[in-house]
């Protein structure tokens, strides 16, 4: 990068023109995450254009089709992508060809009247929240971890954990009292994370009385304080929730393909990053869905919303049961095939499970405790299958009994 460039006083468009913010967003690297992180902390004018810079590429990721075909989205990403290689070049070559690209790219973008009247004119878009651009750290740990605004990270112990925001806003972990950030460093627009890690899950108990169970491989984003007129986090992977109701404020639940608003209901979302379907699972209340291709569906109790991409929204009743047995450490199933079975706690373990074809389409029904080890898990449950499990390349297949 150009160590001479002042960012101080650039806004959301100027980040978009920039070559080392597009290829800082398109190929973070611990340094890069560093510059940008501190020049938030230090010019909060600043941090909230990278914030607005960082919306428009993340819908642009996931923006609907009868916003802008993929062809569009592919050619632009394409664009971007074509600055890296230019790394090859000497350092003057990459810096004239670098913004020449992105320039290209991305002013020609903004200004057709195709995007302008799409997108910035489409309110859906316009009002996307801050919460959705913020970028889970690249960490690997077995732990569940807590981050807080602060950039603060505390390792939480255990397969369960639980996290309880009294009325005043104090946190306790595990009844553990956390130092936060003083009161007149609190802001609305900043957010903390909790990820939590396969095998193991958490809660939360929010200052409104609001709580939230995470499943396995689970992210959730929440503000540091709420708003006035609205309650809003994002969820990635599985999550249940009990919201408490406040007519003023109705709860919004965002994923990177929907939004969920309730006002008072339980219901269990599950939206796991690499998967093409996202769930929702009405208990008791009522929620609006709100799709990313601009589908809007109310569910009732014991309904299942599924949606995609390609197929849009289906609807159909459920053994509610089955879908939040997971948030009191069990798994639930009623005539599942054993193939999903194995992928569901492959999902919640993160070990690979390996179904032998033969064995595949059996049927089962019971309940698994999730609490206990994955091999104590499995060999509970081939106690009523013809099967045998064997590991190899920290790999667990699932085979044929031998005779």
């Amino acid at each position: 990068m150009d160590s001479k460039i002042d960012y101080n006083n650039y806004k959301a468009d100027s980040l978009l023109n920039d070559a080392y913010f597009l290829e800082s967003e398109q190929h973070p690297t611990p340094e890069s995450i560093m510059f940008w992180d501190k020049l938030a902390q230090e010019n909060k004018q600043l941090a909230k254009e990278i914030a607005i810079a960082r919306n428009f590429l993340h819908i642009l990721r996931h923006v609907p089709k009868p916003y802008l075909p993929q062809q569009k989205v592919d050619s632009i990403w394409k664009c971007i992508s074509d600055q890296n290689r230019l790394e090859i070049q000497n350092k003057r070559k990459r810096r004239i060809l670098y913004r020449t690209l992105a320039a290209a790219c991305i002013v020609v973008f903004l200004v057709s009247g195709w995007y302008l009247q799409n997108i910035y004119q489409t309110s859906e878009c316009m009002e996307k929240s801050d919460i959705v651009a913020v970028k889970k750290p690249d960490v690997s740990t077995n732990q569940t971890l807590l981050i807080l605004s602060e950039k603060k990270q505390i390792a939480i112990q255990g397969k369960e954990s639980k996290l309880h925001y009294n009325q005043q806003g104090k946190l306790n972990v595990n009844s553990q009292t956390i130092n936060q950030e003083t009161e007149n460093d609190k802001k609305k627009d900043t957010y903390n994370q909790l990820i939590v890690p396969a095998g193991k899950r958490s809660s939360i108990t929010f200052s409104d009385g609001t709580r939230i169970w995470l499943s396995a491989s689970s992210r959730v984003v929440y503000p540091v304080e709420f708003m006035k007129n609205k309650r809003e986090i994002y969820v990635e992977g599985e999550a249940f929730l009990d919201v408490y109701h406040d007519k003023s404020r109705p709860f919004i639940v965002k994923t990177n393909k929907m939004d969920i608003q309730v006002l008072g209901t339980t219901f269990n979302v599950c939206a796991y990053e690499k998967e093409n379907i996202q769930t929702v699972v009405l208990v008791t209340g009522k929620v609006e869905v709100k799709t990313n291709n601009n589908e809007t569906k109310t569910l009732s109790p014991n309904n299942l919303l599924a949606y995609n991409d390609q197929q849009g929204i289906s609807v159909h009743p459920v053994d509610v049961q089955e879908y939040i047995a997971w948030k009191d450490g069990f798994y639930q199933f009623k005539k599942e095939r054993l193939e999903i079975i194995t992928k569901k706690l492959s999902k919640y373990y993160g070990k690979t499970i390996i179904t032998d074809k033969q064995l595949a389409n059996i049927t089962c029904s019971g309940k698994l405790d999730l609490k206990e080890e994955l091999d104590d898990v499995l060999h509970t449950l081939i106690q009523t299958v013809p099967a045998q499990i064997t590991e190899s390349n920290e790999k667990i297949y699932i085979n044929v009994k031998s005779k």
